[in-house]
């Protein structure tokens, strides 16, 4: 009986096992599609919600977000810089990412690793995973309709709440 007992407890916590390490994978194969977006960000101090929507489109050597409202910009993201394009002023800007230091922005470069020293990855609730920064800064959640990426959602260093709503594309 005992026997009995524990194949089924080691069934069933392998079971659980496989389906964090899923999740973790189908974070992954998720963070290499492309998406349009509509971003709402809320301030808790003004009590304003603002919006965004463009695209996310990731490359071989990074990714591009293309935002179409309110304002046209552009911003090429590769392991290195950060260019940021403003389309209607046509001026452009460049960022050293290790100066930036973005848990989120190396997330969707690399992906996330269940084995980083930077965070800790969670999944205790079905449809999230949460990235949770060492440095104790708001988690990062990432929202999941059956098989399907349809939300991030964060607070910034601000405190501005970001909510992402995700369209495959």
């Amino acid at each position: 009986m005992r026997q009995l007992l524990f194949i089924v407890l080691v069934g069933f916590s392998s079971a659980i096992f496989s389906a964090s390490d899923l999740s973790l994978q189908l974070l992954n194969s998720s963070l290499k599609n492309n998406y349009s977006f509509i971003e709402r960000s809320l301030d808790p101090n003004g009590l304003k919600i603002e919006e965004s929507s463009g695209e996310i489109l990731f490359n071989a050597s990074g990714f591009t977000v293309l935002v179409a409202t309110p304002f046209k910009e552009r911003y090429e993201i590769t392991q290195d810089l950060i260019t940021i394009i403003d389309l209607d002023l046509n001026q452009s800007q460049t960022i050293n990412l290790d100066d930036l230091n973005s848990i989120f922005i190396k997330a969707l470069l690399s992906g996330i690793n269940d084995k980083s020293p930077e965070y800790s990855v969670t999944n205790d609730q079905p449809n999230i995973l949460a990235l949770n920064p060492a440095d104790n800064s708001s988690a990062i959640q990432f929202i999941f309709n059956q098989d399907i990426l349809e939300a991030i959602r964060y607070t910034d260093n601000l405190g501005v709440e970001h909510s992402i709503e995700l369209t495959l594309l």
